[in-house]
């Protein structure tokens, strides 16, 4: 029965390649963060600094890398799409998402290594200024990326307290395309490409406790040691034109990018198999010294804190050859809301209220897993502002789906079968 809920299984991952998707408040600075959750995480509301089981990764808390009890490698791709309202559909984007190697240690800690998402963007948008006699067109593409090795250990009889620690090289870039056409007789139209890169480091610590069986309490904070960006912009137009654009200058570098953040969760045991979570997480935006300048939605925007609240709900699955195979699956649901770091010139920031749902499918005598989870969210938000005319704001919804395979081996095990 489970090479045949396999073999039903990969037709779906492989028809998520011609799904994608783009969100256009992607376009503001950094695009979309937030995204280094696990896709058992991300069913669970993304929630997961204080619980995460024994087979998959938790990027939010290296503590609790400490319950891996076996060997493996996980990988995921993840596929969205996206309509806003009154507009229509935007250009869409799939492709991979994370992998992960992790190993564990005398029974007792684990580390791990592998690269995940950090932040994307993957966005277009035409505007007429009719008050200034132009058109703007542009599109955005990046990605920033995590380069992490993870420690964890833990402690007592029964693991009751953990401690991680996590080292992580960031790395990516943009590239920024804007075409500007002028309405007044005599202006030719202007291109403007500009080219970004990114490089920096972080170390993460974290800890879980569980003062009782039907608790935990977890918390993680990451200290950006350096954060970097380099621009290279080009213009092209004729010598003799007159255009509008945020930087007149054809280079930049040095400017801080990514904040320190803060996670703080907890995991209760409503009854056996049944696991609420709920968490909170900041990026703390307002530190930083950083204006924002790449990838500009428009001049008056502000950068504020992010802040991340997420609640969710898991149910076990009973791994049995015994029971039916339904039994065996992992069911998630969730709900969250996010404050973004970019708010328009009054201070209100692009807001996203998330539903989510998840199921992990078992296979390979249960040693082996797919998760997968379904994300709906409802963006708001100020999209475009210029002294003169009202400001433009959006309401879009975005759908996420994502898939990870797990595959858990006893590598490295050195005790015999029967001692």
């Amino acid at each position: 029965m489970n090479k045949k809920i396999l073999h039903l299984f990969i037709p779906v991952i492989v028809f998520s390649f011609s799904l994608s998707y783009a969100g256009v408040f992607e376009l503001y600075g950094l695009g979309k963060i937030g995204l280094n959750y696990s896709v058992a995480s991300t069913g669970r509301g993304k929630s997961s600094t204080a619980y995460s089981d024994s087979l998959t990764s938790n990027p939010q808390n290296p503590a609790n890398l400490a319950y891996i009890r076996k060997a493996g490698m996980e990988m995921s791709l993840n596929t969205h799409h996206n309509h806003i309202t009154g507009t229509g559909n935007t250009n869409n984007h799939t492709g991979f998402s994370y992998g992960l190697l992790k190993f564990p240690v005398a029974g007792k800690g684990a580390f791990s290594f592998g690269i995940m998402p950090l932040t994307t963007a993957n966005a277009s948008y035409r505007i007429r200024n009719a008050a200034q006699q132009y058109r703007e067109s542009s599109y955005v593409q990046g990605n920033i990326y995590s380069t992490s090795l993870n420690f964890a250990y833990s402690f007592f009889k029964k693991g009751q307290l953990a401690l991680g620690l996590g080292a992580e090289l960031l790395m990516g870039g943009y590239t920024l395309s804007k075409d500007i056409a002028f309405e007044t007789p005599g202006l030719n139209e202007v291109s403007i490409e500009s080219d970004e890169s990114f490089t920096g480091t972080q170390f993460t610590g974290g800890i879980s406790v569980t003062p009782f069986p039907q608790l935990t309490i977890g918390a993680a904070y990451t200290y950006v040691h350096h954060s970097s960006r380099r621009e290279i912009i080009s213009y092209m137009s004729d010598s003799d034109t007159y255009f509008y654009s945020y930087r007149d200058s054809a280079g930049f570098t040095g400017t801080d990018v990514f904040p320190d953040q803060l996670r703080v969760g907890l995991a209760l045991k409503l009854a056996p198999r049944y696991i609420l979570t709920a968490d909170w997480m900041q990026y703390q935006f307002l530190n930083v010294v950083s204006d924002f300048s790449f990838n500009p939605m428009y001049e008056g925007a502000q950068a504020r804190s992010f802040n991340h609240y997420g609640l969710g709900i898991e149910k076990q699955g009973i791994l049995s050859e015994y029971l039916p195979y339904h039994r065996s699956m992992t069911y998630r649901g969730g709900v969250y809301f996010e404050q973004h770091y970019m708010a328009d010139s009054q201070g209100r920031p692009v807001q996203t209220l998330g539903l989510t749902l998840g199921i992990g499918l078992p296979f390979t005598e249960y040693r082996n897993r797919i998760d997968a989870a379904f994300v709906c969210e409802y963006n708001t938000g100020t999209l475009f502002e210029d002294e003169g005319i009202d400001a433009i704001r959006a309401k879009e919804f975005v759908y996420h789906f994502t898939v990870s395979i797990t595959i858990a081996e006893t590598w490295f095990n050195t005790k015999g079968k029967y001692r």
